[in-house]
């Protein structure tokens, strides 16, 4: 989907798409860590970049929906992230961050996506990529069903460089209870998580 195929879904959806909360696995793993500056890549209707700022994090969330980034904005809290409307293959931050999340982002490139939003990680800073696996096709998860777009461990493991140390490359599975959509969705889904560190 393009920019205004997402746009018109997010103004035909009953105040957003996505769950209110970011995925458990990405709340985990940034609940370890230190509050810094953050970029949610492809935030949608910006469910993790709010979670990151009522945490403490400065955070900047960017989609190429103008109308999911609207949504967001008109949230409790909206106006304690940067909102960017961008393309993640033209976009680039002033500086480098502690934090870059990328929840559910499937491109024709995706190994280069992930690969380019990587050089925005500082030092020390961390990696969050979550997505569909294609394992997911079979499993009947919701989502996607081009396998050309979908994530496995090896791809995401073959979009880092030497800079990373990879903590986590893995299938992981979301129950309904960590439900991507606003209402829910009764089957379980394969996910794919990347979670590195930059050294």
């Amino acid at each position: 989907m393009d920019a205004a195929q997402w746009d018109e879904r997010y103004r035909a959806s009953a105040g957003g798409v996505w769950a209110t909360q970011p995925p458990a696995v990405v709340r985990e793993i940034a609940a370890t860590l230190s509050p810094g500056t953050a970029i949610d890549v492809a935030t949608g209707d910006g469910r993790t970049a709010l979670w990151l700022a009522g945490r403490g994090w400065a955070c900047t969330g960017i989609d190429f929906s103008s109308a999911g980034l609207a949504l967001a904005a008109a949230r409790p809290g909206g106006d304690a992230v940067t909102w960017t409307t961008a393309d993640v293959h033209d976009w680039e931050p002033a500086a480098p961050v502690d934090l870059v999340v990328s929840c559910y982002l499937h491109l024709p490139d995706s190994a280069a996506a992930v690969s380019r939003i990587a050089d925005w990680v500082a030092p020390g800073g961390t990696l969050v990529v979550l997505g569909h696996d294609v394992e997911n096709i079979a499993a009947g998860g919701h989502g996607p069903t081009d396998p050309t777009i979908l994530y496995a461990p090896e791809l995401l493991r073959g979009a880092l460089d030497e800079r990373f140390r990879i903590e986590r490359c893995e299938r992981v599975t979301r129950t309904s209870a960590d439900a991507e959509l606003r209402d829910g969705h009764a089957t379980a889904a394969v996910d794919t998580l990347l979670h590195a560190v930059r050294e």
